[in-house]
């Protein structure tokens, strides 16, 4: 489980955004270099009144790839309509962990799909080597305002 919370209690779609974007990262991260995927990610938004939603989502097919877990926390985040929601911490949780070597991919003929995932191979070899902040999507890496300076990370 990966949480990121906010130092106040955040109204901004935007950076509820890029929280989730980095929990998908890091989740991604984590379950590559333990080769394994997951099947099923679980979102937990936390408010401000201390009161939380939790949704879960079972993806198409068993993955570690972290686009693919943003995409699925991004659809569970919209499903739940916030408008002006205090948001205190957003959590996303990998469930349903099979090692990566028994998981089946669909083949595509999209390169972008392909060029992304050999980008994430790259990316994972620099973070072993110069941590795990080496390497990031550009959205997470503004400072002063970007949705990494708002946000704590714990690991459970």
């Amino acid at each position: 489980m990966t949480e990121r919370a906010f130092g106040i209690d955040e109204l901004d779609p935007l950076r509820h955004r890029g929280a989730l974007l980095s929990a998908a990262e890091e989740i991604g991260a984590r379950l590559r270099a333990v080769e394994k995927v997951c099947r099923t990610l679980t979102l937990t938004v936390r408010y401000a009144d201390r009161s939380a939603t939790t949704r879960s989502r079972t993806l198409k097919e068993p993955t570690a790839h972290s686009a693919a877990l943003a995409r699925a926390a991004y659809g569970m985040y919209e499903s739940l309509g916030l408008q002006r929601a205090r948001v205190r911490a957003l959590a996303l949780r990998a469930e349903g962990l099979t090692p990566a070597d028994q998981a089946s991919h669909q083949l595509t003929f999209d390169p972008v799909d392909e060029k992304t995932r050999r980008l994430e191979e790259v990316a994972d070899r620099a973070r072993a080597k110069f941590g795990p902040h080496a390497v990031m999507p550009g959205s997470l890496g503004r400072r002063g305002g970007g949705p990494a300076s708002s946000h704590g990370s714990r690991a459970a």
